[in-house]
């Protein structure tokens, strides 16, 4: 579109003192519609919450009131965008204000990999690591994936002595951040690693190899090879043939 863009994080309008969110609003919108730009709303939620509300007091009618009418005369002058993670907050007469509303997806397989490429210089990483954090971050958000790219960085640049393997990285985010962990990749890092090995192996988006496995847990190709037989025939072992 190539118009500059207006960013705004509209917790920061918020105001303690009476009256004083609106007119922060009002203070906005008359700044933006005197250009040509696109206005981003970040935590849109924020000022936009349902009216009727128990739990809200008087104030956030008003403030919902002036969002509506500063909507109105920014229709016809510019792009507005809001932008929430929490749609069941607003209230309907937002939603009538926006033309298109797009809900977008948890990145998937591919996108959670370019995510973390993104994110990784100056750090050069393998392609079998940035794999890994993608397969590892199923179900995440782009700033989770984020987060823990921000981790790896940090654990690879620091003394050789004090330098982290991915795995146990990974193990270490997953200990500080357990709720952005999928609980099945989970169980994986933490349980035997010829369990983690067969599923690195298997998996079709990874597509690792015995090298792949092995240069990512500092083993060789021989003994990824030995953990992975083993484990297979521990399967092997449980199985019961019906005649």
């Amino acid at each position: 579109m190539e118009l500059p863009v207006l960013l705004v994080r509209l917790d920061g309008l918020v105001s303690s003192f009476l009256g004083t969110t609106a007119r922060n609003i009002g203070n906005l919108f008359t700044f933006a519609n005197r250009y040509r730009c696109v206005l981003l709303l970040d935590e849109f939620d924020a000022i936009a919450k349902v009216r009727d509300d128990p739990q809200e007091v008087g104030e956030i009618k008003r403030v919902v009131n002036a969002l509506l009418q500063n909507l109105d005369v920014r229709q016809n002058i510019g792009f507005t965008i809001g932008i929430t993670n929490h749609p069941k907050l607003l209230d309907p007469a937002v939603w009538r204000r926006f033309e298109i509303q797009l809900e977008i997806p948890r990145p998937d397989f591919a996108v959670r990999k370019a995510i973390a490429e993104h994110f990784m210089p100056p750090v050069q990483s393998p392609d079998s690591h940035l794999r890994l954090i993608a397969w590892f971050t199923e179900g995440s958000t782009g700033a989770e994936i984020e987060a823990l790219v921000r981790t790896y960085k940090k654990a690879t640049t620091v003394r050789e002595e004090d330098r982290r393997g991915l795995l146990d990285t990974l193990r270490q985010f997953a200990t500080l951040n357990a709720a952005r962990v999928e609980s099945e990749r989970r169980a994986l890092l933490f349980g035997e690693p010829a369990n983690l090995f067969r599923a690195m192996h298997d998996d079709p988006a990874l597509a690792f190899s015995m090298g792949d496995i092995g240069d990512i847990a500092g083993k060789d190709k021989s003994t990824i090879s030995r953990w992975l037989g083993r484990q297979s025939g521990k399967s092997n072992d449980g199985e019961v043939t019906h005649g």
